[in-house]
């Protein structure tokens, strides 16, 4: 027997109305209300077809009950954003795999015997932003990731940075809702999710920190990142990002900066602004932003600027190899994870075919996963 109300569950855990779910299924939405409300079975086909549709195991719908899922973390979009509090189903399912790939980044801890780091740091929304940032910058000693000038090795070493301390980064495809980043608070590990798509690495970073700020605050979310933004909240932790990554005292005695200052000038050229994020490893409107917050130039250049810079073209990274599942295996689940899939493997405490459901990759793609490891 078939429990109705798992069927309810299951179609609203992915915010899908029936007539959505009748038209995904080929289910017709007379036959949708019986099978809901218990009037009839399902047949095993139509169990497939919302297996399918619902994204849930055939088991998982043949429950006795409806299980208890963890809501989705804060709606923190900005008013720029259309249909706040209403994701698409797509986000629904990143932050589903988040959750599920730190359940499995336990459970390889746990195999290997690994406790995993309890994540100690917190901050308050009543402490200003860039002094938490400053503390914690020297606790983590994040000087040591300055040197490194390609920006994806940085990318990957602040992430790792993070993750020594106790949180699980994953980088997904966040294509809807305009989402960068989100944060998932958890006593045992919590959770950063980052836009993997055609994002710079300067902002994959950014939203790094961005993320760090909620976790430390207690308070997730889904964020876009808004410069327009009027939520307090978002605000803190952007500042916190910015501090964390271009200490504004730095800034200040940068070069450019003082020759720039001694000029009494706020016409900022691009290249000077460059050369400013390759340092500081963020982009140039991180860098016009943390200037216009010192008075070094004013709010409407900055939003020239801003307009010009921040169009969809704009800062994209470029991708004309086509798809590599290999690298974005890597990038998703991130070096520590895939370190500990690969050493279970070898040390026979899981067989290939484990292996392949820890990676979620083909068995023909694992050869590639490992290369991606030494390089």
């Amino acid at each position: 027997m078939v429990n109705h109300q798992v069927l309810i569950w299951a179609r609203d855990s992915i915010a899908m109305s029936r007539n959505q779910a009748s038209e995904k299924t080929k289910i017709s939405s007379k036959r949708l209300v019986q099978l809901e409300e218990g009037e009839k079975q399902p047949t095993l086909d139509e169990l497939k077809e919302l297996s399918k549709a619902y994204k849930r195991t055939l088991a998982t719908l043949l429950l006795s009950i409806a299980p208890k899922e963890k809501p989705l973390p804060t709606d923190r979009r900005t008013v720029d954003s259309t249909e706040i509090g209403n994701f698409h189903e797509k986000t629904i399912l990143a932050v589903r795999k988040a959750r599920a790939l730190a359940h499995s980044l336990l459970e390889l801890k746990q195999d290997a015997g690994i406790q995993p780091t309890r994540f100690i740091y917190s901050a308050s929304i009543m402490e200003t932003a860039k002094e938490v940032a400053r503390r914690l910058r020297k606790k983590w000693n994040l000087e040591e990731i300055r040197g490194i000038k390609n920006i994806n090795l940085a990318l990957e070493a602040y992430i790792e940075k993070v993750e020594f301390f106790g949180i699980a980064v994953f980088q997904l495809s966040l294509t809807q809702d305009n989402l960068r980043g989100f944060s998932i608070v958890d006593d045992v590990l919590p959770i950063i999710g980052i836009k993997r798509g055609a994002e710079q690495p300067t902002a994959k970073i950014f939203t790094l920190f961005h993320e760090l700020a909620h976790i430390l605050l207690k308070d997730g979310g889904l964020c876009d990142l808004s410069e327009n933004t009027n939520q307090l909240i978002e605000k803190w932790c952007n500042a916190f990002a910015a501090e964390m990554l271009m200490p504004t005292d730095e800034l200040l005695q940068m070069d450019i900066v003082l020759k720039m200052k001694r000029k009494n000038e706020i016409i900022w050229a691009k290249k000077d602004l460059i050369e400013l994020g390759n340092y500081f490893h963020v982009g140039p409107l991180s860098i016009l932003r943390s200037l216009l917050e010192c008075n070094l130039t004013t709010s409407e250049f900055y939003k020239e600027k801003h307009k010009a810079w921040n169009k969809p073209t704009f800062g994209k990274a470029k991708n004309s190899e086509g798809r590599n599942i290999a690298k974005e295996t890597f990038k998703e689940k991130g070096r520590a994870y895939i370190t500990l899939a690969f050493s279970a493997y070898d040390q026979n405490r899981i067989d290939i075919k484990d292996l392949s459901d820890f990676l979620g990759v083909k068995l023909s793609t694992i050869p590639k996963t490992r290369q991606l490891l030494s390089a």
